[in-house]
């Protein structure tokens, strides 16, 4: 089970290096809903990490969505 974490790990941080994946993106011409379901992919990945490493990377990820959104629309 160990060497599954190293694996998911490594995917992980590998997947990191795209903005995309931790959810920069162009907010004006992108889709919200194909970014959530980046993100639902990238968290189960991040759980299976452990439960911190979940936690940090929902709150990065929706950090990066609300700042590219707001970059698009300004703020609401």
């Amino acid at each position: 089970m160990e060497n599954l974490k190293e694996a998911y790990k490594l995917v992980f941080e590998d997947l990191k290096k795209c903005g995309m994946f931790v959810g920069e993106y162009d907010a004006r011409n992108g889709n919200t809903n194909f970014m959530l379901g980046i993100c639902t992919v990238m968290e189960t990945i991040a759980y299976n990490i452990s439960e911190e490493v979940g936690k940090e990377y929902s709150d990065l990820f929706s950090e990066n969505m609300q700042a590219s959104e707001e970059a698009t629309h300004g703020k609401r």
